[in-house]
This record gives C-alpha cells, structure tokens and sequence, in this order.
C-alpha cells in the first residue's frame, strides 16, 4: 500500500511537470505566432506605404504631364511661366523645341528648371495645401515632398520629371523623362483653299467668330452691310450673327488672297469693310496652316482611329475593306454628349496615298453632334441632324492680354462639331450647321441646298498653340521610367 501511494504521486508530480511543459509550449508558441503577426502586420504597412508613396509620386508626374499637356490646367506662377512654349521655329506656332531640335527644358538634377521643396513651409503650402495646394486631391493618402521638372539625357526628348512622394514612414521618388508631338497651329477658325481656283458665283456661306477667316483666291460676299464689324467693344456672347442687332466681333479678320468681290456696293465711294484685307496673294502672302498627310496619318495609327474610305461611301477600320465591316460616319465619329471625344480620327483616301483631286472620295457627316479631330482626305457633306447641343466654353483672351484669366465663360447653344474638321476637298453643308473649333477645307465651302443657311464657326482659341484635345502630345518616353530609393 505504501508503495502504491508512493506511485500514484509520483505519476501525478510527472502529470504535472507534463501540464506545465506542454503551458510553456504552448505560451511559446502564442508568443511567436503574435509576434510574427505583428511583424507581418507591419511589413504589410510597410509594403502599403511604399506602393502609396510609389502611386502617389506617379501621379505628380502625370499632373505635371497634364500641365504641359493643356495650359489652361496649370497653376497661376512661376510654373506656368517655366512650361510655357518658349520657340517657334517654322513660323508654325509655340514649340518646346527651338530650330535644332533642342529642348527648352536645359537644367539638371542638381539645378532644375523647377523645383518645389515641402520642406518649405511656403512651398508646402503650395504643393499639399487642403484647401488650395496643387496636389490636395491626392492628401487623403500622402504628401509630394519634391518636384523637379529639368533637361532630358536623350536628344530629341522634352523634359525629365522627378517627383518625391511620402507615406507614413516611407517616401519614394519616381523619375520619367517625356516626349513630345509637335501639331502646327490653327491660326484661324476657317480656313478654306480654293485648290481648284474657281471663284465662287455666290456669296461666301460661311460666318467666323473669335478668329481669322482665311480664304484662298477670290472671295464673294453680299453687301458692306452683311460683312460684321471688328471693334474692341462687340460683346463676348454665344449669339450668332443672325440674332444680332449689329454684327460685330472683337477678333474677327477676314484675309483675302485675292479680290473681294460685293454683290452690291453703297453708293458714293465708300471703302470696303475694315474687316476684310484682301490682295493678299503672292505677297505677302496668306497665312496658311497646314498639317502633314504622313505625320497625321502615322498619329492616327497609332494614337486614333484609321480609316479607309470606300467607294460604298462606308469607313473600314485599319483599311480592312470588307464586306459588313464597313461603318457609317456616325457609327465612326458621332458622341453622345460633351465630354466624349473620339481623339483623331483619320479617313484616307481612296487609293491610300496623299490627296490629290482624283482620289479624293465622299463622306457623308450626318451625325447630330461630333467631338473630335477629323482630319478627312474626302469631300465631306455635312448634314448634321437635330439642334445640336450647348457647350460652355471659354472666349479668346483680349487682345492686349494674353493671360488665361482675361478668358470670358461663354454659353454656346446648337453645336453640332466640337474640335477641328480638317478636309482636303470641298465641304458641302445642310441647315445651318454650328462648330466649335476650326475648320479647314482645302476646296470651297458650299450650300448644298437652297434651304442652307451659313456653316457658323466659334473659334477655339486653344488651337493658336499647337494644342488639340483627344491627341496625347505629352507621354512617357519608352525605357525612362525609374524608382529611386
């Protein structure tokens, strides 16, 4: 019996060595696991914040890229004033790039064209200010700490952009270097070629406003009467022509190549309307804008939309001129609203090959509102349908102030094309068509029934400088992306 006892407690002291064993274990082993957890936890955090630095200093750059892009984005300042297109080499318009092909942008990593440092309480201000900062949008996830904008290390690029971010405990710092596409201008809101010389047997159907109207050759117009007035008090309004009391324009210019012919002239020996110059050709000369067949043909294979115009008067997608592929002009290049723009769209010619006037087909435009940039290498009917839609859009700074802020809100009702419509043969037109824009013909510009009444053009102002919406001229140069840590 005494040695039972003695077992029996020794086999419970070895029960309870084997319970304390197995707690210790066991409290190891929770001790570890928390551990681990919590360092998971934080490497997670840390994984987090280094991709939120890394996506937060991505889109600096792409604002930055959004400043070059469109002017009209830019900050007030120093900023804007350093991304100003600062050449013009070929007379074309603002350039980044001067006659050698150089960049603007000449500093370097050390000393940048320029630079923003948050870790100036002012320029913090700037950069990540809730209320007012240029990168507020992006606050709720982390801060820009640096901003450098300077020279290229390749030829032939336009700019590096070098953007430090922070999150939590982690910054990163994301460098690009940018190219860019250079467009010449439009420096009028219609220009219209007259290649085949003929001169018109009616009056010219076309009203410009906010811009140049240009016309190759000889002009016909109605009566002194009908031609509007340019002076520096017209009212900035969205009214055409035929609701005002007094036709007047503050920027209208209507340059002639040759003679400007009246179907009536006042009596007595009354000047022509200063509006109009005419005799402008060979010298000095018109102002012409012209945009490269090859260059915007290899832009819309690459950025837009190409298409071969078939003899069936239907686009074919990438020149694939099958039977049910074909689209009509609608399908290709109608939008539903404002805000949906169709980028550059390209129609070539019949035979693919740079427009001469017999291979130039016919496109049928009849879409109810169209936004975009329509380069078509046909003789284009224009028959939009419906009223068109109303856009808000900005006028041309005044004159003798070429800020962004002198720039009027304007209200524009019934606007059937919102972009350029550039053709190289006749424009032929139903109702009273309204744009927003510019148009360039490189035929004449026609009625197309007795029932027309005048293609009516609101110059976009934008487009004086080379700039065009739904065509990137700013990207990330392959290869150049790098993360620095």
């Amino acid at each position: 019996m005494k040695r039972t006892g003695e077992t029996i407690r020794s086999e419970a002291g070895a029960a309870l060595m084997g319970a304390l064993l197995i707690m210790v274990i066991l409290s190891t082993l929770g001790t570890v696991s928390m551990t681990l957890a919590i360092q998971e936890i934080e490497a997670m955090k840390g994984a987090q914040d280094e991709a939120v630095a890394r996506h937060l200093a991505e889109g600096g750059a792409d604002l930055v890229m959004q400043w070059l892009q469109e002017p009209q984005s830019q900050p007030n300042g120093t900023v804007g004033e350093a991304l100003t297109r600062r050449h013009d080499p070929s007379g074309t318009g603002p350039s980044f790039f001067d006659a050698r092909g150089a960049s603007q942008f000449t500093g370097t990593a050390d000393r940048p064209d320029l630079a923003y440092d948050a870790s100036l309480p002012e320029q913090d201000r700037l950069l990540n200010d809730p209320a007012t900062g240029w990168f507020r949008s992006l606050r709720s996830v982390g801060r820009i700490l640096n901003l450098k904008v300077y020279g290229p290390s390749r030829p032939g690029l336009l700019c590096t952009v070098e953007v430090t971010a922070g999150s939590g405990n982690l910054r990163r710092t994301v460098s690009v270097q940018l190219g860019a596409r250079t467009i010449p201008s439009l420096r009028s809101a219609v220009q219209i070629g007259n290649r085949m010389g003929q001169v018109p047997d009616s009056s010219l159907p076309v009203w410009a406003h906010w811009g140049d109207l240009t016309v190759k050759g000889d002009a016909r117009f109605g009566t002194y009467q009908e031609v509007p007035l340019k002076t520096p008090l017209a009212p900035i309004t969205g009214l055409s022509y035929a609701e005002m009391a007094h036709r007047e324009d503050r920027w209208l210019t209507i340059w002639v190549g040759g003679a400007a012919l009246f179907s009536t002239a006042p009596s007595g020996q009354a000047p022509p309307p200063s509006t109009i110059v005419s005799e402008r050709d060979p010298v000095p000369g018109l102002k012409e804008d012209q945009w490269d067949y090859e260059q915007m043909k290899s832009y819309a294979l690459l950025f837009g939309s190409y298409y071969v115009l078939g003899r069936d008067g239907l686009l074919y997608r990438n020149g694939l001129e099958e039977p049910g592929l074909g689209l009509t002009a609608e399908a290709a290049m109608g939008s539903e609203s404002p805000g949906d723009n169709k980028g550059l769209v390209f129609v070539d010619t019949l035979d693919q090959q740079p427009p001469r006037p017999d291979n130039l087909g016919h496109l049928a435009l009849d879409t109810s509102y169209a936004e975009g940039l329509f380069i078509v290498n046909a003789h284009v009917h224009f028959k939009p349908k419906g009223t068109g839609l109303a856009l808000a859009v900005l006028s041309p700074p005044t004159e003798s102030i070429s800020s962004p802020g002198t720039r009027i809100p304007v209200q524009l009702a019934g606007i059937h094309l919102n972009g350029v419509l550039y053709t190289a043969g006749d424009v032929m037109f139903e109702g009273n068509p309204r744009a927003y824009g510019a148009v360039v013909t490189g035929g004449q510009v026609k009625k197309a029934s007795e029932t027309a009444a005048h293609l009516e053009v609101w110059y976009d102002d934008d487009l004086r400088n080379g700039l065009v919406r739904g065509l990137p001229l700013v990207s990330i140069a392959p290869g150049t992306w790098q993360e620095k840590y």
